[in-house]
């Protein structure tokens, strides 16, 4: 799961014929609709695109760091078109991949099939706020573009931190709320009042699925709070720089200024290392 685009509401907002009945059917219905976007947009060449394989690639780095042996246990939350459950697969880890998107679980399965990896690879559907799992039961929970449509972050954390062996890790990303277009754009500004809170409210209440920014800081006091501690940190994606949503710079340049942006953050230049569009955290269970 994730969301549609960096800087638009409109597109990662829907509403669902015959009005759901809760958050999370709104979701679902969501991403039921998108499920041909996301089995395209890491294929792309725009800076969405590449801000997306930016996150994967980190995302990847993390889990090669945690050291797993052959077949260790996997548990994917969010596993969408699939594209990085077969990086993880190739690297002859055993995956269950869950999604609570039928129409993602089922792309999923299909690329599975087709790549060979039926034995290693596990997919169903699954909600996290009650994972269908016994605990202490996987070596790393990887969770990418999920804590943005959660309902209940904190309890979703909890579940993600049962199910986990103890010393096993967890990598989770979040949208962050300290993101570099939060302090460039007059209407990404917005978000962060209590104004824009009461308009996400409303919008709520008309059946549309709303995403939520997260500040690092507070999905590092969930994390602490479900019983684990933060061993390794990052930011994402500098871009596409907006003013009012109309972006800043052809896509080339905005390409080069986000390649830069993210050298500095990489360096920990202050002002850049935490404004990253995608806040990363790998995390152990103590």
């Amino acid at each position: 799961m994730d969301t549609l685009d960096a800087d638009s509401d409109t597109q990662h907002q829907l509403r669902a014929d015959g009005r759901p009945d809760s958050a999370q059917e709104r979701v679902n219905t969501l991403f039921d609709s998108t499920v041909s976007y996301w089995d395209e947009v890491y294929r792309g060449d725009d800076l969405q695109a590449l801000i997306y394989r930016e996150r994967q690639n980190a995302v990847l780095a993390y889990a090669d760091a945690v050291g797993l042996k052959a077949e260790a246990r996997v548990l994917e939350i969010g596993c969408g078109a699939g594209h990085l459950t077969m990086q993880l697969a190739e690297r002859r880890l055993r995956v269950e991949a869950v999604d609570a998107s039928e129409a993602m679980v089922g792309i999923t399965a299909r690329r599975a099939r087709e790549r060979g990896f039926e034995e290693q690879v596990t997919v169903g559907m699954a909600d996290v706020h009650a994972l269908p799992f016994k605990s202490s039961h996987f070596d790393l929970v990887v969770a990418v573009g999920v804590m943005p449509w959660l309902h209940s972050p904190s309890d979703a954390i909890e579940e993600m931190a049962r199910v986990l062996r103890h010393g096993g890790q967890l990598i989770l990303t979040a949208d962050n709320g300290a993101r570099l277009i939060s302090f460039t754009d007059p209407r990404a500004i917005l978000a962060l009042t209590p104004l824009r809170r009461l308009y996400h409210a409303m919008r709520k209440r008309q059946g549309m699925a709303m995403s939520r920014l997260d500040f690092p800081r507070r999905i590092d006091r969930l994390l602490v709070q479900g019983g684990l501690r933060p061993v390794e940190r990052r930011t994402v994606g500098f871009g596409p720089l907006s003013f009012f949503r109309r972006s800043l710079f052809r896509e080339s340049r905005a390409i080069e200024i986000n390649n830069r942006l993210q050298a500095l953050a990489d360096r920990g230049v202050p002002g850049l290392k935490w404004t990253g569009w995608h806040y990363l955290v790998r995390a152990k269970k103590l």
